[in-house]
């Protein structure tokens, strides 16, 4: 008979995030201040939560299925599973261990897999390859990128894991809405006859509902940060992609932003800056740099720099209908999947991207863009030239680009990358 330790052990990646969690928020809560970082404490106790009762559904022998990150985790929720998003794992383990997972890129590089393909699916695929994760499934969509096309066939071909892949199309039109929609459906589908169960529409409404609650509270933290000077730290931006990531459809994403759409409340009532005062508003378009979270800190408080949000806080789309039929809520489900972040920028045209970031640049008047150009992102290296002109024309404001792995410290170091800021900080001041 398996005993639930064993089981647990499908998860073993989650063992190891859940107690760099634990000591994280034990850190921050015996040695800052009440207050300082809130995003960081309060998103801290909600991962915690989340991660401890998925290591608890692995125990209890519940199917463990890998998931993209644009195949968000609450459409998962029709089905009693583990749901392990690929991306953000890799992410956040990079953010927490002292080394990140650069053992796991190392090994996929030695198996075989090119050094520059990406590294928010090559730690995971690491962690496969060395029986630390045992997934009974993994579903992910045709999108957004080369990168995750060449490599998540790894976990069926080498791994001899089942796969599901919805077809998403390039095209942002109400057709493709409306064939992704089906996709969408068809891939739950198939992915119930995997894991032997089939897909309760009534949970998946329940969950999607509960997603819904947080949209209106998120819209309004993004409207206070066109406030001078920013009520939010920097710090935010890192922890709303975790938890929008992780916690997609749970009453625990609701009550994150609630809190700390209070903290950003207070923090506009009395004109507060995180890193007492402003001297720059920065746009981050693309990602933030998660082998060193610290960076946010650091912007704001060496170099009074804001961070008004990256392109994981810059994308929203409007409520799911679920009161109507299941064609009108999956078709809700495929504009969303389409417009979530990366989605939006990496499966279409670049005209929509460039026309965002100018309109953004005046709206929040920012004073930069800082485009972090991660090497496994090749879908967008033409384009950073493209926006630079267009600011420079349609606002008057420089683009710094900075080349890097986002989850990889070895390509460019960490003190490279604040020299290089810090110098494009004084043109500006």
């Amino acid at each position: 008979m398996v005993n639930r330790t064993e089981l647990e052990n499908k998860v073993i990646p989650y063992k190891i995030l859940l107690e760099t969690l634990q000591n994280t928020y034990d850190l921050v809560d015996s040695i800052l201040l009440d207050n300082t970082i809130p995003s960081l404490k309060i998103g801290l106790k909600y991962l915690i939560q989340n991660i401890e009762a998925n290591i608890e559904k692995a125990g209890d022998g519940l199917p463990v299925v890998g998931h993209h990150f644009a195949f968000q985790s609450e459409y998962l929720d029709c089905f009693d599973v583990v749901p392990i998003c690929i991306e953000g794992t890799s992410y956040i383990l990079s953010a927490l261990l002292p080394d990140g997972v650069e053992k796991y890129y190392d090994l996929m590089r030695n198996w075989g897999h090119p050094f520059h393909t990406c590294s928010s699916q090559k730690g995971v695929m690491g962690m496969t390859l060395d029986d630390l994760f045992r997934f009974d499934a993994i579903i992910c969509p045709t999108a957004p990128c080369d990168n995750t096309m060449a490599s998540y066939p790894y976990f069926k071909y080498q791994a001899d894991v089942p796969m599901v892949l919805p077809d998403m199309p390039f095209i942002h039109k109400e057709k493709s809405f409306k064939y992704y929609a089906k996709q969408i459906k068809k891939g739950l589908e198939d992915l119930g006859k995997i894991i032997g169960q089939k897909p309760d529409w009534d949970e998946l409404k329940k969950h999607l509902e509960i997603d819904n609650k947080s949209i209106n509270t998120q819209l309004e933290i993004f409207e206070l940060k066109k406030a001078i000077p920013c009520p939010v730290e920097n710090f935010y931006n890192a922890m709303s992609a975790a938890v929008t990531i992780f916690m997609a459809g749970k009453e625990e994403k609701v009550k994150y932003y609630d809190e700390m759409l209070e903290s950003a409340k207070n923090n506009y009532r009395k004109k507060k800056h995180h890193g007492g005062e402003e001297k720059i508003r920065c746009i981050f378009p693309y990602m933030l740099i998660f082998f060193d979270l610290g960076l946010c800190e650091w912007l704001d408080r060496e170099l009074g720099m804001s961070i008004l949000f990256d392109i994981f806080n810059y994308n929203f789309t409007k409520p799911i209908r679920t009161t109507d039929s299941l064609d009108t809520m999956f078709y809700d489900m495929a504009r969303k999947g389409m417009e979530f972040p990366m989605m939006k920028q990496s499966t279409d045209f670049y005209y929509n991207f460039i026309d965002d970031c100018v309109n953004m640049a005046k709206e929040f008047k920012s004073d930069c863009f800082i485009f972090t150009m991660h090497i496994g992102c090749k879908q967008f290296g033409s384009v950073v030239q493209v926006l630079r002109e267009a600011l420079r024309d349609e606002t008057g404001i420089p683009v710094l680009m900075l080349d890097l792995d986002v989850g990889d410290k070895r390509m460019t170091s960490m003190k490279v990358l604040r020299d290089k800021i810090s110098l494009f900080a004084q043109t500006l001041l």
